[in-house]
């Protein structure tokens, strides 16, 4: 050792044991015992053991602990983001070592929809330019934990702050009714004066509750009970959302359109909006990294290509009327 360094405190003597700051971790990462239990394999009463073992340790409590819910204290605060980040430079030096034969790729997440049609038509301009950075597109719409799915980065549909990531840019959207210009003239109407109760509906599995339903948009739209009922009958209905946008597309009915996802479609008339019923739900696309994480390299150069690409996506969010 030098003798200008000053000497290192091992960690196995600065703290009860690895395992209870991998407990203590995952709990404040997701702001639950029972989660973090289930995320490490072990009982919920194991990780509170451990939690309780380095808090009596440090001397100070790292939870606040109510009823059914945690939160952290200022100590608890000032080591979760401290752990991150050095748990994030862990994991990112064991992934080099396990892929040690060429570049490990930049690891996006997003959902089947985002990914199919905002995502991917966008992608190619970005590979023009860095065709060295080697991208991996993880389409998932089931919820994801950015460490747990070895994530660099994930457009999620929510409201920040995340328990498990820090958000670096964001953009609204808006839903509306969509039909094909073949089925809206088999139906002899207008598109700004149509019918909807008329017309065959098509819907799609709703796995995260900030996705709207036709019945949730009608409600937000005001559009009368009466238009609720029927909205929340849809004669055909797909567990994916790029299904039921195929199905509209192919004149077999209306679908619930997001402007964002469907612009390309909307530009180019092959869909075309119905009314002028607008919704404009809280929740937003946000681009998210790991919480404590500091993209550098490849990673920022994606990341910051991504926001720029949402930035441009926030011209969707001006006032048009309509709606709420």
């Amino acid at each position: 050792m030098s003798r200008n360094q000053p000497p290192v405190l091992s960690l196995r003597r600065a703290a009860p044991s690895l395992a209870a700051l991998s407990a203590f971790e995952a709990a404040a990462r997701l702001l639950s015992f029972t989660a973090a239990a289930v995320e490490l394999g072990v009982t919920q009463a194991a990780v509170s053991r451990q939690i309780r073992a380095l808090e009596d340790d440090l001397g100070v409590p790292l939870f606040v602990r109510a009823h059914r819910r945690v939160s952290l204290t200022p100590a608890g605060l000032a080591l979760s983001s401290r752990l991150s980040s050095a748990f994030a430079g862990i994991v990112e030096v064991l992934e080099t070592i396990r892929r040690p034969h060429g570049p490990a790729p930049v690891t996006v997440g997003a959902t089947l929809a985002v990914s199919q049609l905002w995502l991917l038509p966008r992608l190619s301009a970005f590979r023009a330019r860095h065709p060295e950075i080697a991208i991996r597109v993880v389409a998932d719409d089931a919820e994801t934990d950015l460490r747990r799915d070895r994530l660099d980065m994930a457009i999620r549909f929510g409201q920040p702050p995340f328990a498990d990531a820090d958000c670096l840019a964001e953009a609204g959207d808006e839903a509306f009714p969509v039909a094909s210009p073949g089925l809206i003239e088999r139906y002899g109407s207008a598109p700004c004066t149509v019918d909807l109760s008329r017309m065959p509906l098509i819907s799609a599995d709703v796995v995260n509750p900030a996705w709207l339903t036709w019945a949730s948009w009608a409600k937000a739209a005001r559009l009368g009970s009466d238009a609720v009922r029927v909205a929340a009958k849809s004669p055909l209905r797909f567990n994916h959302y790029t299904d039921a946008v195929a199905a509209a597309l192919a004149g077999e009915g209306v679908v619930l359109g997001w402007r964002m996802l469907l612009d390309d479609h909307l530009r180019r008339g092959r869909l075309c909006i119905l009314g002028t019923a607008r919704v404009r739900p809280p929740d937003r696309y946000c681009l998210v990294v790991p919480r404590g994480a500091r993209p550098s390299g490849k990673v920022s150069q994606f990341a910051d290509w991504l926001r720029a690409s949402l930035e441009q996506a926030r011209s969707f969010e001006v006032d048009e009327g309509g709606g709420t």
